[in-house]
């Protein structure tokens, strides 16, 4: 199998993955990563030097989800590693969007400080002002609260 396939089958795999705080934590593993590939390639050029994502074949089928974590960690190209990075950030963004669902204007919440992954303590009680990819909630103590749906859960429910 080559380095596209495998980058397919791991695309695959991330488009179908649910496990939130693995692909925000990938994320966080891709922006310092993209940052380098960026400034490597202007140093030998100017923004034309940065390719584009490849264009690849959908795979017949996914990794599992190690031969995917081991071909984001391995891959080293960037135009195949923009193709991951993508996969990953469309499926938080569709996984966010189905999580604002249940979280209407006026619904009481309770959310962490610390706005993001991983989820940390205390929680915040508060009411949602705002829903989408990223909620806004006043919180009770007056302070507002931005962050992704998948972090917050209905006051009283555990």
């Amino acid at each position: 199998m080559n380095e596209r396939e495998r980058v397919a089958r791991a695309a695959a795999f991330f488009e179908q993955c649910d496990d939130l705080a693995l692909l925000h934590r990938l994320t966080a593993e891709a922006a310092p990563r993209a940052r380098k590939y960026v400034a490597s390639l202007l140093a030998r050029g100017d923004e034309d030097t940065i390719p584009p994502p490849a264009e690849l074949r959908p795979a017949r089928e996914a990794a599992d989800r190690d031969e995917a974590l081991e071909t984001f960690r391995k891959t080293d190209d960037f135009a195949l590693f923009q193709v991951l990075a993508r996969s990953i950030g469309r499926r938080i963004e569709a996984l966010e969007i189905i999580a604002s669902a249940e979280f209407p204007p006026g619904a009481r919440v309770l959310v962490p400080r610390r706005a993001g992954y991983p989820a940390g303590t205390p929680e915040l009680p508060g009411t949602v002002e705002q829903t989408g990819t990223q909620l806004t909630v006043a919180l009770d103590n007056g302070e507002v609260w931005q962050g992704p749906p998948s972090l917050a859960r209905r006051e009283g429910a555990r």
